[in-house]
């Protein structure tokens, strides 16, 4: 272990930045950070010094500098993350101007909305009409709402500061002049839009969509509890979430297809210059959604390394997403996506190639199986005590559900944008709608069955 952490640099960077996030939550050190980085400032500068900086005894000086400076770095940007979530508006009922930030999440006769109220995020509830339904993602409204502080850690996680449970008057404002500035994810959301609606002429069955949506583009704003609930009983719940799973999957086809240009020097740069472009686009489908881009930023740091034929090490890899992260926000650190994805990942790396090793299998078909096994089983284990904290369940059969559901989630990511590419062509997928059709229905079918075994889900109760 002591080998890992002096050969994954990014690792101890990670560790002292989430210390200082850490120290900052518990504690509200405001004055002390700001000490603490001028510190790391002069300690860093000594260490440039030129008779110090040629010291061998002294360099311990430029690491203690930049170490300490992650921390004072992660208080100070924690405490402005944490300022963002809490609601500086008047609480009563007053008339706002928000813009839509994100799509619809359907909640039985309310539409539930993350929007902007100028240098703050807020949730508004709708009433599920025609009108709400046609709202999009940048989308002005002029609303009477009485917001109130969020105690919901997932909403302050994520930056949000305030809802109201009901806005029953609102009107849409249509852009004058120029129109709205460019926004990327915006432009994202609006292109994932319009292939869903592509998507939803391809399967008409509504359980067959949910999933698909979900598992192609991220999408779970439609998703009923009973189908969700399904996929957590039974441990696929992950394949839901567009995530590591699903990139891996994707680099995995892309590399396949792209083996003719060889092994060469220039073949694994051209390989990787086709493949990481690719990555981003499929990112972009996703609506550049947070788990999307710890996921993309991961391949792209090892498909870098990979390019030039670097010691790729995955430990370093996994921690530099970490850092990139939660430098953007430190609160991701407390969200339950980051730490089951981080978790798994994590679990992956320490325990599949020992788990792997147990047996030597020669035959490729069994071969596959006993490593998807070894990964599942991993992940499972690496993510078991926030699984069961967030849910309060373990599904017993995971093993036997990953090994149906994983290979055909590869077979879906394949078969989803080929038959919306033959709809978008050619106006009809033929074949290929009824073929996504039925492998969706197989792998629904194998679910519900799984979570029809008796005892297949143990529950905890909390005290």
């Amino acid at each position: 272990m002591l080998k890992v952490f002096l050969q994954a640099p990014f690792l101890r960077l990670t560790l002292f930045f989430s210390t200082g996030i850490l120290l900052q939550m518990r504690f509200d050190l405001n004055v002390l950070w700001y000490i603490l980085l001028v510190v790391s400032l002069l300690v860093w500068a000594l260490s440039f010094v030129p008779k110090i900086f040629k010291s061998y005894d002294l360099r311990w000086l430029f690491g203690f500098g930049t170490l300490l400076l992650c921390s004072s770095a992660g208080g100070l940007l924690t405490r402005q993350s944490w300022e963002k979530s809490v609601w500086k508006g008047v609480v009563k009922e007053r008339e706002y101007r928000v813009e839509v930030l994100d799509e619809a999440i359907v909640r039985s006769d309310k539409l539930r909305f993350r929007v902007g109220t100028g240098s703050q995020q807020a949730i508004i509830h709708l009433p599920a009409d025609s009108a709400a339904y046609a709202l999009r993602p940048s989308d002005s409204l002029i609303i009477r709402a009485n917001f109130r502080q969020t105690d919901f850690s997932y909403y302050r996680n994520h930056l949000i500061a305030a809802f109201d449970a009901y806005v029953g008057d609102w009107e849409k404002i249509e852009p004058t002049g120029g129109g709205r500035p460019f926004n990327l994810r915006f432009k994202a959301l609006e292109f994932r839009r319009y292939l869903l609606d592509r998507l939803r002429r391809l399967i008409p069955e509504e359980d067959g969509f949910q999933v698909a949506s979900a598992l192609m583009f991220g999408y779970t704003g439609n998703m009923d509890r009973e189908l969700r609930q399904t996929f957590n009983a039974t441990g696929s719940a992950h394949i839901l979430s567009v995530s590591g799973l699903h990139f891996s999957i994707l680099y995995g086809m892309l590399y396949f297809l792209l083996s003719f240009l060889g092994g060469g020097w220039w073949g694994g740069i051209i390989r990787q210059a086709i493949i990481l472009p690719l990555l981003w686009g499929f990112a972009f489908l996703t609506g550049l959604q947070p788990c999307v881009i710890r996921a993309a930023t991961m391949l792209t740091v090892w498909g870098f390394g990979n390019a030039f034929q670097m010691r790729s090490f995955n430990f370093n890899t996994l921690f530099v997403a970490a850092f990139v992260l939660l430098l953007f926000n430190p609160l991701n650190l407390f969200d339950a996506g980051f730490q089951l994805s981080f978790s798994a990942v994590l679990a992956i790396l320490i325990l599949y190639p020992r788990l792997s090793e147990l047996f030597t299998l020669r035959n490729p078909l069994l071969r596959y199986v006993w490593g998807l096994s070894c990964i599942s089983v991993s992940a499972q284990l690496g993510t078991i005590p926030f699984v069961i904290y967030y849910f309060r369940q373990f599904p017993v059969l995971f093993l036997v559900t990953n090994l149906i559901a994983v290979p055909l989630t590869a077979v879906l990511l394949g078969l989803i944008p080929l038959s919306l590419a033959f709809g978008i062509m050619f106006g009809d997928a033929g074949w290929l709608a009824a073929l996504l059709g039925g492998v969706l229905c197989v792998l629904l079918t194998a679910l519900r069955g799984l979570e029809s075994v008796p005892n297949a889900v143990i529950f905890f109760t909390s005290n």
